[in-house]
């Protein structure tokens, strides 16, 4: 019976020992489920005060990557003048013809030996008249002020002869020096040109090539009967 009233109460112990864990189990969960976490409270202010730092960081970095620039003096619009419709034309010169020059008025054209070809013999002394026919190959009218003249070579004693007659634009003329053959032997060569009034040469060359050998000679070979006079008949070339 002692025995048995001692099993009860081993029974009744555990069954205490049990409720009072399952009390403090109870009360430690109910102690948990009324515990309030902390709530964290925000001033509008802060984040007002947040927003202006972010903004004025924001501001001073963009400063620090694009500095303002300044001029150091005042620009002002660039405007193009214009020109009045009214504005007087700037004159030009008249287009003239040049005055003519000296060479175009005066000019001549060696046609060919009259006398004494090219390549003639003759003899130291001899005399002969040496005669060309040239045209008046340029604008101005020839008149006796015109004058065959000694240009280079071997003189053989010829002095300038002025022409006799008017030789007009584009006509023809037999022009003559008197010659002497000098105390040479071998090939002389003379040229002689047309010079005008006032002492200027122009045109073509006009030659005189003789071949010289043999002893003195004492007569006059090759002289025209007349100088300075056209062929008849002459042909004349229209200006």
């Amino acid at each position: 019976m002692q025995a048995q009233n001692q099993k009860n109460g081993y029974i009744l112990l555990a069954i205490a020992g049990v409720l009072v864990l399952l009390g403090i189990a109870a009360l430690f969960a109910w102690g948990s489920g009324n515990k309030a976490a902390p709530t964290a409270t925000i001033s509008v202010n802060d984040i007002y005060t947040e927003v202006a730092q972010t903004f004025a960081a924001q501001q001073a970095t963009q400063q620090a990557l694009n500095p303002p620039t300044t001029s150091p003096f005042p620009t002002f619009p660039l405007t193009t003048p214009t020109v009045s419709s009214t504005q007087a034309p700037i004159p030009t010169a008249a287009n003239t013809s040049p005055a003519a020059t000296a060479q175009g008025c005066d000019s001549s054209l060696y046609l060919s030996d009259v006398t004494i070809p090219d390549g003639t013999v003759m003899s130291p002394g001899q005399t002969f008249t040496k005669t060309w026919l040239i045209q008046n190959t340029g604008t101005c009218t020839w008149d006796t002020s015109y004058q065959i003249g000694f240009g280079f070579g071997e003189a053989m004693s010829g002095v300038n002869t002025a022409l006799t007659q008017t030789v007009a634009p584009g006509a023809q003329v037999q022009v003559s020096v008197n010659l002497t053959v000098p105390a040479k032997t071998g090939t002389l060569t003379g040229t002689w040109r047309m010079m005008n009034k006032q002492g200027a040469f122009f045109g073509t060359n006009l030659t005189v090539v003789i071949n010289v050998s043999g002893p003195t000679a004492t007569s006059t070979a090759g002289t025209p009967t007349t100088t300075n006079t056209p062929e008849t008949p002459t042909a004349t070339a229209t200006p």
